[in-house]
């Protein structure tokens, strides 16, 4: 995930822009609508009621971010950034949940579910039994609550997805966040730690490399 991302929240003097990525000040206008007259205030108040709209200028693109009755409304953004190492298939479909999920969180689940088969895919799982999967990776070095955490996803994702039914106590806006969270953290244990660590190693001195071999042999 990108550093020094922050995430927008009404009434921050700066957070990272969704329009432009920019981490960027900002300025508010906030409106109240009330019996079809609109009370304007140039500068971000904390009004009690209801019909408050928030609007966020950003410095670097001038573009608005709006929030109305405190409820973030435009524009579409991911509830978090998807690790830069996410696999590129996995990535679309993190992507499109990402876009969707406060409009359709049955429909984010289900493609999260599927984002979660592909990355087993791409760490060499090949299997058409999910659990057999998962299980795989916990013998490459998945921890156990993470598998536990995956077992969640392959559960959710069925019942999301099974023909003719709807699973309306599973599918909502927090499950399809905890899942786009929980794919960050199986790119980051997985794909991003090992990569670092090999990086690290490739730094090292050949003689300190053939000395490691050696010592392992």
């Amino acid at each position: 995930m990108k550093q020094n991302y922050i995430s927008p929240d009404y009434g921050k003097a700066s957070f990272t822009c969704p329009h432009c990525g920019t981490l960027s000040l900002m300025h508010y206008d906030t409106f109240s609508f009330r019996k079809y007259r609109m009370i304007r205030h140039d500068e971000f108040i904390s009004p009690v009621g209801d019909n408050w709209v928030y609007i966020a200028s950003c410095h670097n693109c001038e573009k608005k971010i709006i929030w109305i009755n405190n409820i973030y409304t435009y524009p579409d953004i991911a509830a978090e950034e998807a690790n830069p190492d996410m696999p590129e298939d996995v990535l679309k479909l993190y992507n499109e949940a990402s876009l969707i999920y406060t409009k359709s969180p049955r429909a984010a689940c289900a493609l999260l579910r599927l984002a979660i088969d592909r990355l087993c895919n791409e760490l060499g799982e090949t299997d058409r039994d999910i659990n057999k999967n998962i299980g795989e990776l916990v013998k490459k070095g998945l921890p156990i609550p993470i598998q536990q955490a995956l077992d969640v996803v392959r559960v959710i994702g069925n019942k999301a997805v099974h023909p003719g039914q709807i699973a309306f106590d599973v599918d909502d806006t927090e499950t399809a966040i905890m899942l786009m969270h929980l794919l960050n953290i199986i790119v980051e244990r997985m794909i991003s730690e090992p990569k670092e660590i090999a990086e690290l190693y490739n730094k090292l001195p050949e003689s300190v490399k053939n000395s490691i071999e050696k010592r392992d042999n």
